[in-house]
């Protein structure tokens, strides 16, 4: 009996959401991944590619991903994109432009660094006095004649914290379904990225009925929740008596979806499923130079989540000087627009100015700034509104006025980078840590699920007339 060479219930390739390239899943494993480890503890390829998913138990089935790796990628280099006459604009970074399956033009360009060794300089310098001669070892028996000692086994090279690990894996459920949408949290470290999404996330799992009205219903992915909710001790964010402040994200951490869900849209009268997912990564990554590949994400994302550190602002005693420190979001805005120029070039077309993707600026930790008697604060913080989307504009327009009053214009560099930006006050706690907890009677969520339902209008999720927006008034015309 003979199988088919890929999987039944996926196409001919995918795309790999951590690296963009394309997978070939005729050549591709299918692996089932400890849940709490995510550690490879079962090979279901051949099951797989007999039955798809159907294939694997049940048990299993949410636990089984694709393997991404440098053999099964398909390897489409035509050569450099070079910019005549002028210098290389991504410094020191190598550009290569790739076609997708059955097209003829470019559509994707990858950049990466890449360095040389002088082989002049080497020979120059010598040999290292501290090196062995080569007959160090003249008798064979392991030995080193010179000194006397038993030379060690090679090690292999330490893993490079910049780079994406090699393989890495992505959901099987999320290869099977051909509309995605990938959202990602931007922001500085302490920026409050991860607690923010815990809240939304949470909110978003008790407000079916309130979702469903909205034309949405939203289920996790098989195991992912459970597996969400025990790492970090997010169990312990949740948990009544305990309200513990999460862990900070550690550049080490695996880039991968912190979190996935599939979502049946039917407010147009017919069902559509999509994949949506969010990545929450290290905040530094935003401000490190070397960490290309980790970010290599950036370019495939749908939607963006700039998550403003409500605590960064000097507005303590009436002194408004600017933030304390930096957001990050004009870093990945310049790497978005040197992609989307690269990408357009590549065709032979015109850039897209602004960025097509929508957007959410949130100013996260916002209560506070209650303290202060902000009235454009208090205004909207203390609403209870997450699902009265009408008035988005409205506060769009009130957020925009505080940042830039208050000497946090940096904040409002996506308003003019991104065709589609709406701007929210938020708070995922309603109260400062203390000796990592939050207290208990004043911990609460306010409007964390506001942000993400205007994304889902500004993507067609939900009615985009649902929050009536077309433009933020004041700050940019509409087109």
């Amino acid at each position: 009996m003979s199988y088919p060479s890929r999987p039944a219930d996926l196409p001919p390739t995918v795309n790999c959401p951590y690296c963009l390239s394309h997978i070939d899943t005729s050549r591709a494993r299918s692996v089932i991944r400890n849940i709490a480890t995510q550690e490879v503890v079962d090979d279901v390829t051949d099951a797989v590619r007999r039955r798809g998913l159907l294939g694997v138990a049940s048990y299993d089935r949410g636990n089984t991903y694709l393997e991404c790796r440098r053999e099964v990628r398909l390897d489409l280099v035509q050569g450099e994109y070079d910019y005549p006459g002028t210098a290389d604009p991504l410094d020191d970074m190598t550009t290569v432009v790739m076609n997708r399956p059955g097209e003829d033009s470019p559509t994707a360009a990858f950049t990466d660094g890449i360095g040389f060794d002088d082989p002049e300089e080497a020979e120059s310098a010598g040999p290292s006095p501290f090196s062995l001669a080569d007959d160090a070892d003249e008798d064979g028996d392991g030995w080193e004649s010179t000194t006397g000692a038993q030379p060690s086994p090679p090690l292999p090279p330490p893993a490079d914290e910049n780079e994406l690990p090699e393989p890495h894996y992505i959901p099987y459920e999320y290869c099977q379904v051909r509309r995605t949408l990938n959202i990602g949290l931007i922001g500085t470290s302490s920026s409050g990225k991860s607690h923010l999404l815990a809240a939304m996330l949470y909110r978003m799992q008790e407000e079916e009925e309130r979702l469903a009205e909205l034309g949405l219903k939203v289920e996790p992915f098989a195991e992912m929740w459970e597996y969400y909710v025990q790492r970090e001790d997010i169990a312990g964010f949740f948990a009544p008596d305990r309200r513990t402040v999460l862990r900070r994200t550690s550049r080490n951490d695996p880039v991968e979806f912190r979190m996935a869900y599939t979502v049946t849209s039917t407010w147009t009268g017919e069902e559509t499923d999509y994949v949506v997912s969010f990545f929450d990564v290290a905040g530094e990554l935003f401000l490190d130079s070397k960490a290309r590949s980790r970010l290599q994400f950036i370019y495939g994302l749908d939607a963006y989540i700039f998550v403003a550190d409500g605590q960064a602002l000097y507005g303590w005693g009436g002194k408004r000087r600017g933030l304390r420190h930096p957001s990050g979001f004009s870093n990945v805005i310049n790497k978005l627009r040197q992609n989307e120029r690269l990408v357009a070039r590549a065709k032979g077309k015109t850039p897209q100015n602004p960025l097509p993707q929508p957007a959410v600026v949130v100013l996260a930790k916002a209560d506070l700034l209650l303290a202060q008697k902000e009235y454009w604060v208090s205004r909207w913080l203390e609403l209870d509104d997450d699902f009265v989307l009408k008035t988005v504009d409205e506060e769009s327009e009130d957020v925009y006025v505080y940042c830039a009053t208050n000497g946090a214009r940096e904040w409002l560099y996506p308003v003019n980078a991104f065709e589609d930006v709406t701007l929210h006050f938020a708070s995922a706690t309603g109260c400062e840590e203390q000796d990592g907890h939050y207290n208990k009677r004043k911990f609460r969520h306010m409007r964390v699920l506001r942000p993400l339902l205007s994304l889902f209008a500004m993507t067609g999720l939900i009615d985009p007339k649902t929050i009536n927006h077309a433009y933020v008034k004041g700050v940019r015309e509409p087109l």
